[in-house]
């Protein structure tokens, strides 16, 4: 599953197997409405399914549902990117503004950043991937060219060499590997980085 966030701009048509019977985009909540009918949608959907919007909606950014932590990595990615920005804030609006505090004055009101999310659920960790699916998440990651790097940092020149040997003839990468760990803590992964990289990897 991917989570996404689209743009859908009021005026766009949509054919008739994706809209709902009241006439509206057929996706879930949560959404964002602007006065001009501009909607954003935060959705969870098969990549196929996320395809199919593709040539209807903005897609704004987009993520491997990995449990805990993925609504973060999706705003991230809205927060780096300046045209998707631009596009998220025409819709909701993160502005402060003055609000009326019920005692006859005004007080500032920040807006969350994140107009909704769905449910998250711890996911399992999984003990192995296999060396195709864990290098291709590397590269998805931006990782993979910071490997070598890591590798040749480590300062034992026995652990850098058996570092180097796991990675080029390993067809598994078990989770708990003490190579993966060395590579992992030279590319300054955390514990939890490394989990979620192959909760990521084991979807590829």
């Amino acid at each position: 599953m991917i989570d996404a966030i689209l743009h859908l701009r009021a005026n766009t048509e949509l054919p008739a197997d994706i809209i709902s019977d009241n006439g509206t985009p057929d996706l879930s909540d949560p959404t964002a409405i602007n006065a001009t009918g501009d909607r954003l949608h935060y959705v969870r959907l098969h990549m196929e399914q996320l395809n199919q919007w593709r040539s209807h909606a903005t897609v704004l950014a987009e993520t491997p549902y990995t449990g805990v932590g993925t609504t973060d990595r999706l705003y991230q990615q809205i927060k780096a990117d300046p045209e998707a920005l631009a596009l998220y804030e025409s819709v909701y609006n993160t502005s402060p503004r003055e609000i009326d505090d019920g005692e006859g004055g005004t007080t500032t009101y920040v807006p969350p950043f994140k107009f909704g999310m769905l449910a998250e659920s711890m996911m399992p960790v999984p003990e192995s991937v296999t060396s195709r699916q864990g290098m291709e998440q590397l590269i998805r990651s931006g990782l993979d060219e910071q490997v070598d790097d890591a590798i040749n940092g480590i300062t034992d020149i026995v652990e850098r060499k058996l570092a180097r040997n796991w990675l080029d003839k390993a067809s598994i990468w078990e989770r708990n590997n003490p190579q993966l760990l060395a590579i992992g803590n030279a590319l300054g992964l955390s514990t939890e980085d490394v989990d979620s990289l192959f909760i990521q990897a084991a979807t590829l």
